[in-house]
């Protein structure tokens, strides 16, 4: 079996087509989604792109436009991972 799909646990939608997750996986994933651009729902302006949430159960990006997308997706459109560090209690 494999490891448990990551959760969501903050998203920001910097300009049309990218976004960028931070993932219960310890990781930052930098996403082009504009492949997904032909879809009908695909928000169509800055403004647009800029209204997007976390699902409720954190398992996909949700738009003002009815756009959505699985974080497997947003996942395997990552142009870019990063280790997010992880503050030390000392």
């Amino acid at each position: 079996m494999g490891t448990p799909t990551p959760v969501i646990l903050n998203v920001l939608a910097t300009e049309p087509g990218i976004v960028i997750i931070e993932a219960s996986d310890g990781n930052r994933y930098y996403s082009d989604l504009s492949s997904l651009r032909r879809v009908y729902c695909y928000p169509k302006s800055k403004a647009e792109w800029k209204k997007v949430a976390v699902d409720s159960y954190g398992l996909g990006l949700i738009w003002s436009s009815r756009f959505e997308v699985h974080v497997d997706q947003v996942i395997s459109l990552a142009t870019k991972i990063e280790t997010i560090k992880k503050a030390s209690n000392a």
